[in-house]
């Protein structure tokens, strides 16, 4: 193939050498960017057809882009058997990876994924799941959300909300998780039953990550215990509007009846401003992806990480800094914003309005 098209530019049998190495990033799919490249980053993740993970991956793909690194996201759906085999497949393969950013949907069942990974030598930078007890040697440092903290600030903002309302007498309620086995759910319940403790729980139930699976949980749900039902607490803003939809449907107002809080700005924020959600987190998957790639780079560029956690800053106009090493933990910010729209049209974070960090 390529002696024919060699010979159909007219060139001579013995400029081959030159030829190959001008048709070959054509031919081959590779350009000038990509030699010229420091280094190739593989992330390994749970499907973006969820608009948290698609924001996360435009985070991820601009600040590689910055940093001159090529970056490769490797989605499964959400089965972590088919994440376990992605990986097997990308180690077998034998391409030169600088740094693996590991995202598992299940997080203990995909130990042996991780482990697997850190046994290449590349480092492993864990994101989005707070890492369990006993993988520390596995990976190289954690860079995303921390959903204790997350969880904490939604507990404290309901309680804020409930002793301020003058129609809801905060005391029973439900929470609505993300599915059983993924551990940034569990970890977020613990947290906020931990900071709210005077609140009654009738009922936690998994259900997912969107709007539908939400409304699907709580129509289920909702209709035994509309007697009794003050607050509701779903582990996102999405989960929330299913929620919302689904307490109308059983005539109560949101706001006005029960509150509701999720935590998570994710999407639309129409319950936002009309009152029907009490506020909400800040926690920008844009910047979470960005954030990965930033620690990641920043381990290469020092090959060390500083003991302890440190929470990026929440400054309104500057993102952190590319230099120094990474800590062992690195959390960005989740600041509250109240459901005023003058709040959420004023607030920045990193340079970044509200609506780019939470409108997708």
């Amino acid at each position: 193939m390529l002696r024919t098209s060699i010979r159909s530019f007219g060139l001579p049998l013995r400029g081959l050498a030159m030829a190959a190495a001008l048709l070959s990033p054509l031919m081959f799919g590779h350009s000038a960017a990509r030699a010229e490249s420091k280094g190739l980053l593989v992330v390994f993740m749970p499907p973006g057809t969820d608009n948290y993970l698609a924001q996360w991956q435009k985070g991820a793909r601009a600040k590689a882009k910055d940093l001159g690194y090529d970056i490769k996201i490797i989605e499964s759906s959400r089965d972590q058997a088919e994440q376990d085999s992605q990986v097997q497949q990308e180690i077998a393969s034998g391409e030169k990876v600088s740094g693996y950013i590991w995202w598992p949907y299940v997080n203990a069942a995909g130990t042996g994924s991780l482990r697997a990974l850190s046994k290449t030598g590349v480092p492993v930078v864990f994101t989005n799941q707070y890492p369990i007890p006993g993988t520390e040697k596995f990976w190289t440092a954690y860079a995303g959300v921390n959903d204790f903290l997350n969880a904490e600030t939604a507990a404290k903002a309901l309680v804020k909300a409930c002793a301020e309302s003058k129609t809801v007498k905060c005391n029973k309620g439900l929470i609505i998780t993300f599915p059983a086995g993924y551990s940034a759910g569990s970890d977020r319940e613990k947290a906020f039953r931990k900071a709210a403790p005077n609140l009654t729980v009738i009922q936690s139930q998994p259900s997912g990550f969107m709007a539908q699976e939400g409304y699907k949980t709580a129509s289920q749900i909702i209709p035994a215990h509309k007697s009794e039902i003050t607050w509701v607490y779903t582990e996102n803003d999405s989960l929330a509007d299913g929620v919302i939809q689904a307490l109308k449907e059983n005539g109560l107002q949101p706001g006005k009846d029960v509150l509701v809080v999720g935590g998570v700005c994710h999407g639309d924020t129409t319950n936002l401003l009309n009152g029907s959600l009490i506020g909400t987190g800040v926690q920008a998957a844009f910047l979470e992806g960005w954030s990965s790639v930033q620690s990641t780079y920043k381990y290469l560029n020092t090959k060390k990480v500083l003991d302890g956690a440190v929470y990026l800053p929440d400054d309104p106009n500057k993102p952190p800094s590319d230099d120094g090493a990474p800590h062992r933990y690195n959390f960005i910010p989740n600041p509250w914003v109240t459901n005023a729209k003058a709040d959420v049209d004023s607030f920045k974070l990193w340079g970044y309005p509200f609506k780019e960090l939470c409108n997708y």
